[in-house]
């Protein structure tokens, strides 16, 4: 009975110290990701759409709407939908969602065909890391605007949908 607790003590022991070290390691190589500023070109992914077909970023986009949770989805679709076909596209803006922590029978099954019947496209991020330096908030959209050079010129977050437009529809 005494060496079955020791056996026990040793195995709590060992997993405490290896959740520590893991929740450390986790913290210091989250930070040595940089987050997207002025001056930084856009990571390189390829990105695809709902269908799975790649979607590259077109080279005359000057902004860019990044997602990464529901909360933000639920504030951006209606107001994109409602606009309708073209909106983006006469904007130069595209929309970049990262779905890698989606499941995947939610995302085959209920999001992947949802985002098909939007009347715009949506660029994905399918793979953990990839999108890591896009800036995220939970539930606010994030705004980068490039310059003509395809450099980051500002980011910012916003869940407000008239800064969310003004953003869209500025020259």
């Amino acid at each position: 009975m005494k060496q079955n607790i020791s056996l026990f003590k040793d195995f709590f022991r060992t997993s405490f110290l290896l959740v520590c070290f893991s929740l450390f390691t986790g913290s210091v190589f989250a930070d040595d990701i940089p987050l997207l500023k002025k001056g930084d070109t856009l990571p390189d992914i390829k990105y695809t759409n709902a269908s799975e077909e790649e979607s590259p970023i077109p080279k005359t986009t000057t902004k860019i709407m990044f997602i990464a949770d529901m909360d933000a989805s639920k504030i951006l679709h209606p107001f994109l939908e409602e606009r309708g076909k073209g909106y983006l596209e006469k904007n130069n803006a595209v929309l970049i969602s990262d779905i890698h922590r989606m499941p995947f029978l939610i995302s085959k099954f209920v999001a992947l065909p949802k985002m098909k019947s939007y009347p715009y496209t949506i660029r994905l991020v399918r793979e953990e890391k990839l999108a890591d330096p896009f800036p995220r908030t939970k539930g606010f959209i994030t705004l980068i605007r490039l310059g003509d050079d395809g450099k980051v010129q500002s980011v910012s977050e916003s869940n407000a949908i008239d800064l969310i437009q003004k953003f869209i529809e500025e020259k």
